[in-house]
């Protein structure tokens, strides 16, 4: 199975039970900012949805731009829940921006679609 890639790395049974609490509360942590944005990508008519791994790749650039984190530290448990609890406003400005370009990017098509589309959506505005 490891030379597969399913299985990451071998775990010793003694440390097993350390090992799968870190990975299930990273995991969980994960799927709920993951699922936070895939709403905040659902806006309005949706122009695009964001896929979960778009979504964790998005995680990952977010986790990456923090100063003093690498590649390596993605992998660990422990260090992604610290940034996550440490970055947690952050991370949910990130996700309310998320939102606010996602909302500009359906306007703008909604405004470039052509005939009278933006002439009638501005008059109601205005």
């Amino acid at each position: 199975m490891k030379a597969v890639g399913v299985i990451e790395k071998d775990v010793e049974w003694r440390d097993s039970r350390t090992y799968f609490f870190w990975r299930l509360r990273r995991k969980l942590a994960e799927f709920d900012l993951r699922k936070k944005m895939i709403e905040a990508a659902e806006v309005g008519r949706g122009v695009k949805s964001l896929t979960p791994i778009e979504a964790s790749a998005i995680m990952k650039s977010w986790f990456l731009e923090t100063p003093g984190m690498t590649d390596a530290m993605w992998s660990d448990d422990k260090v992604m829940l610290q940034w996550m609890a440490e970055s947690n406003q952050l991370l949910e400005a990130k996700v309310v921006q998320l939102t606010k370009d996602c909302v500009v990017q359906e306007v703008y098509q909604v405004m470039t679609a052509g005939g009278n589309t933006a002439v009638v959506g501005t008059s109601g505005i205005v």
